[in-house]
């Protein structure tokens, strides 16, 4: 991969990133939020709880996002951002466009979802 891509690429996942981390900030505010206010009644606490069980989940899927985009950037770092972490061959761009930090080539990515890898 070209100097320039890795570049573009670079830039894209720093991009997400920022938005993923942005998003898991609002959703602990909200959190922090739910925590504060204090429910008059058993419904209200109850929609407190599954406010607060969301928005839990959802900061802990974005974290893992996060972690991938990461790893994708370090790939970038190391040269390696590009090929297929299972066969090495090229991941295909358009692969990388749609999913800029895939870590599979298409075959190897459906490998991995049939539990094959």
């Amino acid at each position: 991969m070209r100097r320039r891509e890795m570049e573009r690429f670079r830039k894209l996942l720093l991009a997400k990133r920022e938005d993923v981390l942005s998003r898991v900030k609002i959703a602990r505010s909200t959190e922090l939020e739910a925590n504060d206010a204090d429910a008059p009644d058993l419904g209200d606490r109850a929609l407190s709880n599954v406010t607060l069980d969301l928005s839990y989940q959802l900061s802990a899927g974005e974290r893992d996002f996060v972690r991938r985009i990461d790893a994708a950037l370090e790939r970038i770092a190391t040269g390696h951002y590009g090929e297929c972490v299972h066969c090495g061959k090229k991941v295909q761009m358009a692969r990388l466009e749609a999913v800029p930090w895939a870590r599979h080539c298409v075959a190897c990515q459906e490998l991995q979802d049939r539990g094959e890898i």
